[in-house]
């Protein structure tokens, strides 16, 4: 049997093997889904096609919603988290040389940054389920021996509440132990999740350098809407001079939402403009990004593909999801990560760029041409590494790194 779904514009026909005397339903009552119908003439759809009509859903409900008002929580949050880390790292770089290798500076940051995203969210949708799943838990701030972090932590978040107007706000220690313990969701294919990385690269907020605040929303496992917030990202090309642009202009904040396009503003509030990949199809002109950290990503193999193609400009290198922003605004042409064999993708470490890129026309996925599954968890299970680029450029870049990668193994 042949099934045809509507999905806005579109018709999905589904092949429906045919099965005598057993009703497959959407069961409130928590009976089996494969239980034996009372009416044995009646056909039905198979379990595996019951699947693909509940994927088909879940995308028709997607499309078709609204996510405004959680797109404008999510950029207030990020701002806010965003204000709160460049004050932290404003006194990181004006301390001694020495402190720079201490970590505390970042881990405040990171706390705070978490915290303060999850009060913000949980607070402006009081009657919805809240699930957050992020990268930190309060295990290490509970001993005896953080007792100093945990109150730096508490007075900034509190600090910075007040610089949005909310000075009839005062949260306890406990409130910013309770705002980061909501990070401990699991995700997954069913409700809706918030997906937080509150400092996506450390060594580079460190250095003093590139780092973003990455938050997305998942809804029945699919990304629908994402900002990352850039603290240090230059409002202008990072490859590229625009003269209709302050080139000492720092700060930007990219954001979008499922069918609605990608957009660009500064973080001290300029209007949004809207932002597309590059158009570029020559391989040869393409420039392309890279982690700057070689532990994070195989630079050997990035050269190897980038020299298959042609591509004559150096690579860009750059830490965090910043990079995902730059790409989304025609900075460069291709991303590629491979990291270490072994290493399990996390989804904040992408929900948010990957959306932000996807609305600007861009696509991902992982070496062997999957598109990235957020739905599984607090993983991304992919095939070695994940690739963006524009749709032009794909199948040439694809074919490319499939090739590389054959070729440094048959060498080992």
């Amino acid at each position: 049997m042949n099934v045809s779904i509507g999905v806005g514009h579109h018709v999905i026909h589904v092949h429906a093997p045919l099965t005598r005397g057993v009703l497959v339903h959407r069961n409130p009552t928590n009976t089996p889904l494969n239980s034996q119908s009372k009416f044995p003439f009646l056909f039905s759809l198979s379990l595996s096609t019951a699947t693909q009509l509940r994927a088909v859903r879940g995308a028709r409900v997607a499309a078709s919603m609204s996510y405004d008002k959680q797109l404008a929580a999510a950029k207030k949050a990020a701002s806010l988290a965003a204000r709160l880390c460049q004050k932290v790292q404003t006194a990181l770089l004006q301390s001694d040389v020495q402190s720079k290798s201490d970590q505390s500076p970042v881990t405040v940051a990171d706390y705070g940054s978490q915290a303060l995203v999850s009060f913000i969210l949980e607070k402006e949708f009081p009657s919805v389920p809240f699930s957050l799943v992020a990268e930190e838990d309060s295990g290490d701030l509970r001993k005896e021996e953080s007792g100093e972090t945990l109150h730096r932590i508490t007075e900034l978040v509190n600090e910075t509440l007040v610089t949005d107007g909310m000075n009839d706000i005062s949260l306890s220690k406990e409130d910013v132990l309770k705002a980061i313990d909501n990070g401990k969701s699991e995700g997954g294919p069913h409700g809706q999740h918030w997906v937080l990385d509150p400092i996506d690269g450390t060594k580079g907020f460190l250095r003093g350098d590139q780092y973003a605040i990455a938050l997305a929303l998942l809804d029945e496992g699919k990304v629908v809407l994402g900002v990352l917030a850039c603290p240090n990202l230059p409002f202008a090309s990072i490859t590229r001079r625009d003269q209709s642009i302050s080139e000492d202009r720092v700060g930007s904040l990219f954001f979008a939402q499922v069918g609605a396009g990608t957009y660009m503003q500064s973080l001290d509030g300029s209007p949004p403009t809207k932002v597309h990949v590059t158009a570029i199809e020559n391989p040869e002109e393409a420039s392309f990004f890279e982690s700057y950290e070689a532990a994070h990503s195989s630079h050997d193999l990035s050269s190897l593909i980038a020299r298959k193609l042609g591509v004559k400009a150096p690579p860009v290198r750059i830490d965090s999801q910043a990079k995902y922003g730059a790409l989304s605004r025609g900075d460069g042409a291709i991303y590629m990560r491979f990291p270490r064999k072994g290493y399990r993708e996390k989804i904040w470490d992408h929900a948010a760029g990957y959306i932000v890129v996807a609305e600007a026309g861009g696509v991902a996925s992982d070496v062997a041409g999957n598109p990235l599954d957020f739905s599984r968890g607090r993983y991304l299970d992919l095939d070695t590494g994940i690739i963006v680029t524009n749709q032009k450029l794909m199948p040439s870049l694809l074919k490319a790194v499939q090739e590389s990668i054959k070729e440094k193994a048959s060498a080992l």
